[in-house]
């Protein structure tokens, strides 16, 4: 996503109130919509991956397979659905679970964002982009033990969504 795109800018009961871009999010702290996917195989393992050391907000963080903001005019699925095919090339049906707040504090930036929770059961190939620096397979016991043993090693926003839908 690009530092000049268009969001909805939204208050807190998720109604659109205005627009404005990505950049200025980050400045102002205007509550804004994402979608994350948390994608499984068929042997019940789920990709995580870890976030590019270029990302601004939670460099070389451990994240959920896929996030990003929606688009002004864009719904949670079609944002989930585009960032899907956009940070690991797949395109496939994808579930709504919940949509749930979430309010972070990163550096000297206020993140307040809805988040579409969605899930995708997936098990070709993946290709990632530039967002993401590798990616692992791991068990739902796997991921509970990892955020045991070092929390930090995990985004906010991950471990707040995967307490939302394990």
């Amino acid at each position: 996503m690009d530092e000049n795109d268009l969001l909805d800018v939204v208050d807190e009961n998720d109604k659109v109130i205005g627009q404005d871009y990505k950049e200025k999010k980050f400045q102002q702290g205007f509550i804004s919509r994402n979608a994350t996917v948390l994608v499984k195989d068929k042997q019940n393992k789920f990709i995580i991956v870890k976030r590019s050391p270029l990302k601004r907000t939670h460099p070389n963080k451990l994240d959920i397979s896929v996030c990003g903001n929606v688009n002004s005019g864009e719904s949670y699925e079609e944002a989930a659905k585009r960032e899907m095919k956009e940070e690991l090339n797949i395109d496939c049906e994808i579930k709504f679970l919940r949509k749930v707040f979430n309010h972070f504090q990163e550096k000297e930036m206020d993140l307040k964002y809805f988040t579409g929770l969605f899930l995708a059961n997936y098990d070709g190939e993946v290709q990632t982009n530039e967002e993401i620096q590798e990616y692992h397979k791991f068990t739902l016991q796997e991921i509970e033990e990892r955020i045991k043993q070092d929390p930090d090693s995990f985004t906010p926003g991950f471990r707040h969504d995967f307490q939302e839908i394990k």
